[in-house]
């Protein structure tokens, strides 16, 4: 649980350098150019500490995850472009209540109560942080923006469970560096032929976003190796206090109260899963 915390909180971090990036850059060179510098900070690490060679069922089970996070992301940041930030991360909250489903299907786990009403709880500080926000700035491609974030958000959910799937099987560096490079490999033809190349003075930054969102994944790999996948989602809904947190601190985002009390119930649906854990280790 907490390497997933700590996971979240770099992501969050990594989001806050795209959210820079975006801002000079076309989507699809930003989304091609995380996951091309995360591939290559992963690579040395794969090759320094990998323990078992990239066979051709983690290959295979990869590229059918590269692609779901590279259209996932894409679509995500698209949504961020099109639709207000506050009214896209309370779409793509949706996530977290397919992950026990999703996971029931394709990995057997056995969906609990508890973690179920820790979602709900959870999109519940969700839907409070996410009111009294109001923007003025005209959203003329709502519609398609709306539609992107909530197909993100379902690719997002099967992305979980694939990550879930693929960890208990692979090491953690192998997760790492195929986590970016199929997405790289995907998006690299419509960044290097559909979009103007990055200015060299960005390199820096994209360097950044490769490194935490390595850092990130690794730490992912490593929790969900560890916990079930509907444990371990709740801990997604603490990227909204993250947010917060950096759109504060880079972009002089006012902190609403509505967003501490979000805040608050979302850290409540957190600990109603770590008592359960708790609960349970005890009882064994």
């Amino acid at each position: 649980m907490l390497l997933a915390f700590l996971a979240i909180a770099l992501l969050c971090a990594m989001d806050a350098a795209i959210k820079l990036g975006a801002q000079t850059h076309a989507v699809i060179t930003v989304a091609f150019m995380r996951y091309l510098a995360g591939t290559l900070i992963a690579l040395p690490l794969l090759l320094r500490f990998g323990k078992t060679p990239l066979s051709a069922d983690t290959l295979r089970g990869h590229a059918v995850r590269g692609l779901v996070v590279a259209a996932a992301a894409y679509l995500f940041f698209y949504g961020l472009w099109a639709i207000p930030i506050a009214e896209a991360i309370a779409i793509s909250f949706i996530a977290p209540l397919l992950v026990p489903l999703i996971a029931r299907v394709l990995l057997g786990e056995r969906i609990r109560a508890i973690n179920v009403a820790a979602c709900l709880v959870g999109f519940g500080g969700v839907l409070v942080t996410v009111t009294g926000h109001s923007s003025d700035m005209p959203t003329p491609n709502r519609t398609e923006g709306v539609a992107a974030v909530f197909v993100s958000a379902v690719l997002y959910a099967l992305s979980i469970v694939l990550l879930r799937q693929r960890a208990a099987r692979d090491d953690p560096q192998a997760v790492s560096f195929l986590a970016a490079a199929f997405p790289a490999l995907y998006t690299a033809p419509f960044a290097l032929f559909a979009a103007p190349l990055p200015a060299p003075a960005a390199l820096p930054l994209f360097a950044l976003m490769g490194a935490l969102g390595t850092a990130g994944v690794l730490l992912l790999a490593f929790a969900y190796a560890r916990a079930e996948a509907q444990k371990l989602v709740v801990f997604e809904y603490t990227a909204l206090g993250w947010g917060a947190l950096f759109g504060w601190w880079l972009f002089g985002e006012s902190v609403r109260p509505e967003v501490v009390v979000g805040g608050a119930i979302v850290a409540g649906a957190c600990l109603m899963t770590a008592w359960s854990e708790r609960r349970k280790a005890a009882a064994v």
